[in-house]
Parts: C-alpha cells; sequence; structure tokens
C-alpha cells in the first residue's frame, strides 16, 4: 500500500507577514544608517561662526556673506552622500574670505538625491547675486549637474569635486565645467574617470590633486573604501580652494 505525501501549504498570510517585517528591517536599517552623517570634524565647526571677513547665516542653507565688497557671482555646495553640510565650512568661508558668496545646502537624510532642486531656493532668495556656480562633492556634484542641466537660464557653471554626471546629457550643453579629483581616491578612481570622461563637455577643465583623497573634499575625518592621503586635509583644501577661486573669477568676468 501506497503512502501519500502529505502537502505542505504556505500559509499566505503568514508568508506576507514575513516578507512585511524582511522589508521593514531593510528599511529601519537603510533609516538608522542615513541619520548618522560622518562629520564634521571639530576643526570645521569655526568656519560656522562670523569672523571679520565673513557672517554666517543658517536656516534652510548656511549662507556665508563676505563682508566687504561681495562679488556678482555665487557659489552653491551640495554636500556628499551622508556628509554633515557643515563639513564643507572650511571650503565656503576659504572662498567667502576672497569675496564669493557661498550656500552650502544641507540635504533631507544627508542625500543629495532627496534634494536636487533645493538650489532654487537660494537662488530666489538672493537676488543681488547675478550668477551662479553649482557644485558638489560625490553625490553632491552628480545631482548639482541634474539641477544644472534641468535650469541651465539659472546657472553659469559647474564644479565637481570628486564626481561625475549621472549621463550624457550634460556633455551636449556649453556650460562650464571644473571637475577636481584626487589621485589617492578610493571611490572615484582613475578607471572610473576614464569611463564617465565622455559625460563632460569638451571644454571641462580638469584638475588633478596629487596625494589627496575623496575625504579630502570636506572636513569629517576618514571613509570607508577610501584610500590614506599622502598630503595634509589643509593642503588639500587649499589647492581646491586655489581652483575653485580661479574658475569662479572666470565666470564672473565672462562676457
Amino acid at each position: 500500500m501506497k503512502r501519500t505525501k502529505k502537502k505542505h501549504h504556505v500559509n499566505p498570510v503568514r508568508a506576507m507577514a514575513v516578507y512585511v517585517l524582511g522589508l521593514l528591517i531593510i528599511m529601519a536599517g537603510v533609516y538608522l544608517f542615513t541619520l548618522s552623517p560622518v562629520g564634521p570634524l571639530p576643526e570645521a565647526l569655526p568656519s560656522m561662526q562670523n569672523t571679520g571677513q565673513v557672517q554666517v547665516k543658517t536656516g534652510a542653507y548656511a549662507w556665508f556673506q563676505p563682508n566687504a565688497a561681495p562679488r556678482k557671482t555665487g557659489f552653491i555646495v551640495y554636500p556628499g552622500g551622508r556628509v554633515d553640510y557643515r563639513s564643507y565650512a572650511p571650503l565656503a568661508t576659504g572662498l567667502a574670505s576672497k569675496g564669493w558668496p557661498v550656500a552650502v545646502v544641507p540635504m533631507p537624510l544627508d542625500l543629495a538625491v532627496l534634494g536636487p532642486d533645493k538650489a532654487r531656493q537660494v537662488i530666489a532668495e538672493h537676488p543681488e547675486v547675478t550668477r551662479w556656480v553649482i557644485g558638489g562633492h560625490s553625490l553632491g556634484g552628480t545631482m548639482a549637474a541634474r539641477y544644472a542641466v534641468q535650469n541651465l537660464g539659472d546657472i553659469s557653471g559647474i564644479v565637481f569635486l570628486a564626481s561625475y554626471p549621472a549621463d550624457d546629457k550634460l556633455a551636449a550643453t556649453s556650460l562650464p565645467v571644473l571637475a577636481i579629483f584626487a589621485s589617492e581616491d578610493g571611490l572615484v578612481t582613475a578607471e572610473d574617470r576614464e569611463k564617465y570622461r565622455p559625460r563632460f563637455p569638451d571644454i571641462s577643465e580638469w584638475v588633478m590633486i596629487r596625494g589627496g583623497n575623496h575625504a579630502g573634499f570636506g572636513w569629517y575625518g576618514k571613509q570607508e573604501g577610501d584610500k590614506p592621503a599622502s598630503i595634509s586635509l589643509q593642503e588639500q583644501e587649499a589647492q581646491v580652494l586655489q581652483s575653485i577661486d580661479r574658475f569662479m573669477e572666470k565666470i564672473e568676468n565672462k562676457d
């Protein structure tokens, strides 16, 4: 006599409950991950304070206003993914001390992909600035480029800090571009730079910081997957500042 094997029926309600629970655990993990941004280093925080050369206002974004003879071209900074916006205060203060108004824009959950249009408020609230350069670090640069391509009438230039466009739409524009990379970057490698180079306009300016790394574009400390820098954070910052200052000067004096 043959024994019939009992069929095990999957309870659909239980299966759905397990699926939903697993999904909630994953979402909770992602949420907690984004709640813990990196930085800023303690050394960055004094740059969030007023100085004799720069007034700093905070609110929806941090605004760094030169005290004397502000230029007519402003710079909007989108932070890197999961990086506290204050990590870019030293760069903003450095540029503002040279006369450039600068906005550093915090992002929802510290991810620029969730706030690519944040530049719109900055531009609307500062009509005294007649030209705007937008830029960002890593994911921030990618999202800044997206805003620029979709709002060509508002933007006069883009700065990429260890970053690249998400697609080839920017390459079809005549927008001035400054792309700054670092030789010891463990996240945007030499292979990445070559792979994504066709996404940049032919007129793009390229700057390589020898000895710099990915985390050195902000003041937030070490980053997983990055390589050690062979130059100091201050030296990398100085080179970045010098390159952006020259680029802003070109935009300011453009006919």
